[in-house]
């Protein structure tokens, strides 16, 4: 009887350790991402600003003429823009920190997914002539949060548009696996090398220009990726100078 109170003593002991371990890590990265995003969101906003008062000082002083102050202002509306949206991702993702959030498991058909994309892109896709398709079980249902997976694939199929050349094609997919459910988006566009892939979720990843100047911070997709592990899922990333980018989401059957 002793012996076996001890082993039972000793499996309690050693998954409770395991816990332990786990959430060392779950808080490490919870950490990174904090410092990180702080970080970065003080270099974007700083830089935006010193490059606005700039501006307005040389046109000020005379130094700047006003066409070229007119030339430089689509710039500036780009940059606020940029922070604009870093300022909406952040609102959302803070929502998911407060004490007690807890991912809501809705039910619903994967093809809705996509037709909400499509939906909600389709002024910005026919901007660049890119079929947007599905491909799939269209019955295969999905048990997870809703505005979380949502926003998850917003941001990635704003990155496979900007990434992609003009009349390109971009596929959402959606597959069952053993234990869950995959989607994923791809697109054939301008891809990555392996030392900018090696960096994406890192907040040493250098800005993005999409095929038409289009400019990220590439926060939005750190954020998508902690969105999904709260899903208790992982992210897949794919992709190939010139050729392309695949991103999957791993979903488990019950989030």
């Amino acid at each position: 009887m002793i012996q076996k109170d001890t082993n039972n003593n000793s499996e309690t002991l050693g998954r409770r350790i395991k816990e332990l371990e786990t959430e060392i890590v779950r808080l490490r990265k919870e950490t990174e991402l904090k410092t990180g995003w702080i970080s970065l969101l003080s270099h974007d906003f700083k830089e935006a600003f010193l490059s606005l008062n700039m501006l307005l000082e040389a046109f000020d002083a005379n130094s700047l003429s006003e066409d070229d102050f007119f030339s430089l202002l689509p710039q500036i509306k780009q940059d606020c823009q940029k922070n604009l949206n870093v300022i909406n991702d952040t609102a959302i993702w803070i929502k998911t920190q407060s004490d007690g959030f807890k991912p809501q498991a809705d039910k619903f058909n994967g093809v809705e997914l996509y037709l909400l994309l499509k939906d909600e892109f389709g002024d910005l896709l026919e901007r660049k002539k890119i079929s947007f398709s599905f491909k799939g079980d269209e019955a295969l249902k999905i048990t997870t949060d809703r505005i979380l997976i949502s926003f998850v694939l917003r941001k990635i199929l704003d990155n496979a548009i900007k990434f992609s050349h003009p009349n390109a094609k971009i596929y959402f997919e959606i597959t069952a696996t053993d234990n869950g459910v995959t989607l994923s988006i791809e697109d054939h566009g301008i891809g990555m090398d392996q030392k900018y892939l090696n960096t994406l979720f890192s907040f040493d990843s250098a800005l993005f220009k999409g095929t038409q100047g289009e400019i990220g911070s590439g926060l939005s997709l750190k954020i998508a990726r902690n969105f999904v592990f709260l899903l208790l899922g992982n992210m897949h990333v794919e992709s190939s100078e010139g050729k392309g980018t695949r991103i999957s989401i791993n979903l488990p059957i019950e989030a």
